[in-house]
């Protein structure tokens, strides 16, 4: 008994130190605010070769290096691509535009707007009632309104509020959060057009018969 526990221990441990550990990749960070993840091989010709995984194989894609920000190697060092040059519009420096692409990606992540969500899908259901395709007006002209309101960042959205206390970053959070917001009540008044009008129609359907 004591022979096959061993045996299997032994299994167990050799397998554990065999094991593939996934090869560590280079990170990609856009201006958009998004990451991409893969090995860079080649920074030539004005766009930056990278071999991006995809179901189990590495497949080769180029990015424009007017897109991006900086790359930060397996090895730890990072690259910074960003120029500021204000005959191209690029007035902020690299650290402040670093502080900007944190706000997008935290806002990307983390900001929600249930209430205005839940709002639109009220109001759009409220339009559709009068089932009339002009009523579709209300929960697009509810999205526009949304927009222009102030974003409430809150401090389990942000991933270090030491952020907070740079201008770029708030900009950056505040450029992603109102864009999310329109976009999501955009969507959800839409659905809510939708559900009040086959509300109003299966009501006609019900008197008419």
């Amino acid at each position: 008994m004591r022979i096959i526990f061993a045996v299997l221990l032994a299994c167990v441990v050799s397998g554990g130190l065999f094991a593939q550990t996934p090869e560590p990749m280079d990170t990609v960070f856009l201006m958009s605010g998004k990451t991409v993840t893969g090995m860079v091989k080649d920074t030539s010709n004005e766009k930056l070769k990278i071999l991006i995984p995809k179901k189990g194989k590495l497949k080769p894609d180029f990015i424009d290096q007017d897109l991006i920000f900086s790359v930060k190697y397996r090895t730890g060092d990072e690259k910074v691509f960003y120029v500021q040059d204000t005959l191209f519009g690029n007035y902020y420096t690299p650290n402040e535009i670093r502080y900007y692409l944190h706000g997008e990606r935290d806002a990307r992540k983390n900001y929600h707007c249930r209430l205005w969500i839940a709002g639109g899908f009220v109001l759009g259901y409220g339009a559709g009632l009068f089932h009339s395709p002009i009523m579709l007006a209300v929960p697009f002209g509810y999205s526009s309104a949304s927009a222009g309101f102030r974003v409430k960042i809150r401090p389990g959205s942000i991933s270090n509020p030491d952020y907070l206390r740079y201008d770029t970053y708030l900009m950056g959070y505040e450029k992603v959060a109102r864009q999310k917001r329109f976009m999501r009540t955009l969507v959800s008044g839409a659905i809510g057009f939708a559900c009040g009008f086959a509300t109003t129609s299966i009501m006609y359907a019900a008197q008419n018969n």
